[in-house]
């Protein structure tokens, strides 16, 4: 029960807490948003290892040459990740990073047919096409490629394929993502300060603001670090459609997204797809 609290827990914070947190700032350049993630991020992240008094994984990853070559990778592809949704919170298109997330984990059963030499169920490539369809259909629909619902759940499939291959623990592994951010992002807030374009200090809401992104971020993943650990990964699976649901739910009906046509004919084409997928997977779990 507790796994299941923290899932949910997880899940909405993400469809909710997140979408409402990056609206409240979206004035706010997206570039100085991504920066604070990391910057008030990693704080949070080493106080976790310290109250666990577990540095000394940090310094066994760091020995591992395969961890930190795909450390390196994992840390491009979670920051594309995460550029993306917070610039399609701020530019009122949370429905088409909704649609991404639906989608993610189709991808990465794909990735897994691709790079892994998986092999792909009947039901599993169905559902496949069927998300396929509907990403064309809302492209057409747009009139432009609806490339933040493409590159979101490529971006964290990636990320996903990566990390699977890591054996540093989720904690761990995002510290040393963050702690490999952590030049470049001091860089970004720096040419921001120097090209007048930050409101961190100059705008005392923004600056609370952008110092609790630090616990905004990583309180769902340590509450879904904890569910994945109790759990099924077959239930973490499909608790997860909570997130995108709710992301949803908040476009169209807080932040007064568009809902067209297009929409009433693409998402239920995922659904259906991730129906499919799901039925699948409850199919095959004692396979």
């Amino acid at each position: 029960m507790v796994g299941v609290i923290h899932a949910v827990g997880a899940y909405l914070w993400w469809g909710l807490v997140t979408s409402f947190y990056f609206k409240w700032l979206d004035h706010v350049s997206p570039w100085e948003l991504l920066a604070w993630r990391v910057l008030a991020g990693l704080p949070v992240l080493l106080l976790i290892l310290a109250l666990r008094r577990d540095f000394s994984s940090l310094v066994t990853a760091w020995r591992d040459k395969k961890t930190v070559r795909a450390l390196a990778a994992s840390t491009v592809f979670i920051s594309a990740n995460w550029f993306c949704f917070i610039y399609a919170v701020t530019s009122g298109r949370l429905s088409e990073a909704s649609l991404g997330y639906y989608i993610n984990p189709l991808v990465s059963v794909a990735l897994g047919v691709v790079v892994l030499r998986e092999r792909l169920r009947p039901l599993q490539g169905l559902a496949v096409l069927i998300a396929a369809i509907g990403v064309v259909v809302l492209a057409i629909g747009l009139g432009r490629l609806p490339w933040i619902a493409m590159v979101i759940p490529v971006s964290f499939g990636m990320y996903g394929l990566l990390r699977k291959g890591m054996s540093a623990g989720p904690v761990t592994g995002l510290t040393m993502e963050m702690i490999a951010l952590l030049p470049p992002m001091l860089i970004l807030q720096t040419l921001l300060w120097a090209q007048g374009k930050t409101l961190f200090i100059v705008d005392p809401e923004v600056t609370l603001g952008l110092v609790l992104g630090g616990v905004v971020t990583i309180v769902p993943l340590v509450l879904f670090a904890s569910a994945a650990r109790r759990l099924r990964l077959s239930t973490v699976g499909l608790l997860q459609y909570l997130s995108p649901s709710a992301q949803l739910l908040v476009a169209f009906l807080a932040f007064g997204e568009d809902f067209t046509t297009t929409h009433a004919i693409a998402f239920p084409l995922i659904w259906l797809a991730i129906s499919l997928y799901s039925v699948d997977s409850w199919r095959s779990r004692d396979d």
